[in-house]
């Protein structure tokens, strides 16, 4: 009951922060757009970020659309950068042979711990504090890479997915939901007023071509409001790439 109460009045406060940073205006009222999201979604810390967390890990939706779009197999390592509660690793990828998960939120690492606990116990899990573009791994570690928003957080969204390109094996394949896609070619490639990096169609084509993958195909993750969602190949042996 006490929990109930004590989350019923961040909930309250959050619901009040969120009006008066959205009626904000100008670069200050930017910045606190920012500094609310990222302790809300980015990177959850606090009792912003207690909230924030929660919310994040009832999204089974998109947790099942990213698992559909993984097409996972047994003999299967993957791993989840920004894996947050490791609702997709937990509820969508107990027939793989390992799991691995990377976040810089505390609050989500104990979360995703505790969902994880049989896993890590049994030593075909783990879930590591870390930065996304620094990964924790040794080349060609995993045979799948997946990623919820994620990267639009990050400050280096394109050395990020060389991380991801580098601890895949050849062959092995990444799925990225990246947020809200641009039509307008000005906006793309540039951080909105909540600090999150937007990309066109063609925009988040390149990043992908630029990091090394191939077989590179941008649509929708069907779950909610559609967001924008890009895959590829890290190339296999024969295909001028390894």
């Amino acid at each position: 009951m006490r929990r109930w109460i004590q989350l019923t009045g961040v909930a309250v406060v959050l619901a009040g922060t969120l009006v008066v940073v959205t009626r904000s205006k100008g670069t200050a009222g930017n910045g606190a757009r920012r500094v609310f999201w990222s302790a809300f979604a980015g990177v959850p810390s606090g009792r912003l970020g207690t909230v924030g967390a929660r919310v994040l890990a009832k999204r089974s939706s998109y947790f099942a659309a990213m698992a559909e779009e993984l097409a996972l197999q047994p003999e299967d390592d993957l791993l989840d950068v920004g894996c947050g509660a490791a609702g997709l690793l937990a509820q969508h990828a107990s027939q793989v042979r390992f799991v691995a998960g990377l976040d810089l939120s505390e609050i989500q690492l104990r979360m995703a711990r505790q969902n994880l606990a049989d896993r890590i116990a049994a030593g075909t899990g783990e879930i590591v504090q870390g930065d996304a573009t620094v990964l924790p791994w040794d080349d060609g570690r995993f045979s799948v890479v997946a990623s919820l928003d994620c990267v639009k957080f990050l400050r280096d969204p394109a050395q990020a997915l060389r991380e991801m390109y580098r601890v895949l094996r050849p062959g092995g394949r990444v799925v990225l939901g990246l947020g809200k896609r641009v039509k307008n070619e000005a906006e793309s490639s540039t951080v909105d007023v909540w600090g999150e990096w937007q990309w066109s169609d063609a925009d988040a084509r390149r990043l992908m071509d630029e990091a090394g993958f191939v077989d590179v195909v941008v649509s929708f993750l069907h779950a909610g409001p559609k967001e924008q969602l890009v895959r590829g190949t890290r190339p296999g042996a024969g295909q001028g790439l390894a």
